[in-house]
């Protein structure tokens, strides 16, 4: 039965890829003007009602109340619309996995390999994966894809990727990621990181000593997993480290200031306990709105009102999804900022928390998180408030494309929608 199911699966994804690839094939329009609908820029001109966008070759080449539409570009009418950026994802697994039971279908875990620090996500990267699709066409349009995890603490090096299904999706080399968890307890935990950065520090500043054989000859990490790590150390690549307790968080906020990281904090269910601090430490955090229930004693003080208390004391925060959400539900980031309302965060904040502010903490708000001239077109037209669970995009705009709102999900409603209204017949 398991392989029976299995055939089935792949043979859907296998439809549903050359559905993605002839949907692929289309020609990016010259010039694409979405003209009208209230237009949520996240930028300099904030909200204007009645606009105009103009596309070119992928990016956003102009917005505003009084912008002429060319002759020959392809005109959406966005009258009674929600226009925003594209929402993005700040810990998926995207690109990274199909089907979870199948082996080869998965690329996000060094686990078993001698790869921690210097497994990068990159190179496994899937242009064509169907997951991809589904999450599109609701919404999400960008993502930080990360490892699930390995032998250490360090787990590699993530990618920030456009949702395009084709070979722009690469966006740049995303941040470390580190897991205070994977280390043992609490104790060896950080006494392993404090080793490995002060280990790290010393390789680099004594490489060619270290490669004849001289010095320590206790390093923790191998030479490559170091290698991957000197980019950290001089803060030249973000370090995201995954904790939750208020007492972890401000070892964290002794990390930072110790070795000078650029560091985001991931989790952070009591990082309400500690605002103040992470504020004065500038050190933004990736949260989980729905997060209230101690499943371990790091969590014992999780909190719906954990995203309002950040707000209130001025910690630069990004909403995330985990489990479940990571991967085939990651668009439901938009739900997670709605939970956020609900406890307590403005509107506007929460909409900036799945746009400008992940593009923000992870370094890429040059090109994504608002719609503003010169960034990617990443632009999405919906039909009601964006962080309503009954709502839903009209239209879809990665890279300049209008994505149709087809994956191999709707592919398979469509085929058995009617199924249960012919009649059986035993044979």
């Amino acid at each position: 039965m398991r392989q029976l199911l299995l055939k089935i699966l792949i043979g859907a994804s296998f439809a549903a890829l050359l559905m993605g690839t002839m949907v692929q094939a289309q020609e990016k329009s010259k010039i694409l003007a979405i003209r009208g609908g209230t237009v949520h820029t996240l930028g300099d001109k904030g909200m204007l009602t009645n606009a105009t966008i103009l596309i070119e070759d992928g990016k956003i080449k102009a917005v505003g109340q009084n912008i002429t539409i060319p002759e020959n570009a392809d005109i959406i009418d966005a009258t009674g619309k929600i226009i925003v950026p594209g929402f993005m994802h700040s810990g998926s697994q995207l690109g990274l996995s199909e089907i979870s039971m199948t082996d080869d279908s998965n690329e996000h875990s060094g686990k078993g390999s001698d790869f921690s620090a210097a497994f990068d996500v990159r190179y496994g990267l899937k242009s064509n994966s169907v997951v991809i699709a589904d999450n599109r066409r609701l919404g999400l349009t960008s993502a930080i894809t990360q490892p699930s995890e390995s032998d250490g603490i360090f787990y590699g090096s993530s990618a920030v990727i456009s949702l395009t299904s084709d070979a722009d999706m690469f966006v740049s080399k995303g941040p470390m990621v580190a897991v205070l968890a994977n280390g043992g307890n609490r104790n060896v935990a950080w006494g392993k990181i404090r080793l490995i950065l002060d280990q790290v520090i010393y390789y680099d500043q004594n490489r060619s000593r270290v490669m004849k054989g001289e010095g320590p000859k206790d390093f923790l990490l191998s030479h490559y997993n170091m290698d991957a790590l000197v980019g950290v150390v001089k803060g030249k690549q973000k370090l995201v480290l995954n904790l939750d307790s208020q007492d972890d968080l401000r070892q964290a906020i002794a990390l930072k200031r110790k070795y000078n990281l650029d560091l985001i904090i991931s989790g952070a269910s009591e990082a309400w306990k500690v605002a103040d601090e992470l504020a004065a430490a500038k050190i933004p955090v990736v949260i989980y709105p729905n997060d209230d229930l101690p499943y371990n004693f790091g969590k014992l003080g999780a909190s719906l009102h954990n995203a309002a208390l950040l707000e209130m004391a001025g910690v630069e925060f990004a909403i995330a999804s985990d489990g479940m959400g990571t991967n085939h539900n990651a668009a439901q980031i938009n739900r997670m900022a709605g939970l956020a309302v609900a406890h307590g965060v403005s509107w506007q904040r929460a909409l900036e928390a799945i746009t400008i502010s992940p593009a923000r903490i992870f370094g890429v708000e040059g090109s994504l998180g608002s719609i503003e001239k010169g960034k990617l077109a990443h632009i999405v037209l919906w039909d009601a408030d964006p962080l309503e669970v009954t709502s839903r995009p009209d239209y879809v705009i990665v890279n300049g494309v209008n994505h149709p709102l087809v994956s191999r999900r709707t592919l398979l409603r469509d085929r058995y929608m009617g199924l249960n209204k012919k009649p059986f017949a035993y044979h």
